[in-house]
């Protein structure tokens, strides 16, 4: 199995990227690859060409752009909404997802972090 790559949009801290890396994971927040304030259909397709599922709290733009992907036939690699959490809170849930989901699940796919404990 293989473990999802993520990037965490600008909603989500920075810091949850660096302490998941320090574990191996591969992710990334768009403040490291400076794509904050940009839009979210630019680091939607950002995430889509390094091959990323987008972590996010913007369920409004994010459910409207996974509509239009699927509408168009096209891919895209996960979209994983969440409610806001501590930062703790959110590096165990996300911990607990990359263990549990693979990276080809999440094709096409919207998944919920609040479903990992």
């Amino acid at each position: 199995m293989n473990k999802p790559k993520l990037y965490l949009n600008e909603n989500i801290s920075w810091r949850i990227s660096r302490a998941l890396g320090g574990y191996g994971y591969d992710v990334i927040s768009s403040h490291e690859v400076d794509m904050d304030s940009k839009s979210d259909e630019r680091q939607f397709e950002f995430a889509v060409d390094q091959k990323r599922a987008v972590v996010t709290n913007n369920f409004r733009d994010f459910a409207t752009i996974h509509k239009q992907y699927l509408d168009q036939k096209s891919i895209h690699y996960g979209i994983i909404f969440t409610t806001k959490y501590s930062i703790s809170v959110m590096i165990k849930k996300l911990r607990l997802f990359i263990e549990a989901v693979a990276d080809n699940d999440l094709i096409n796919q919207i998944r919920w972090l609040n479903e990992f404990e």
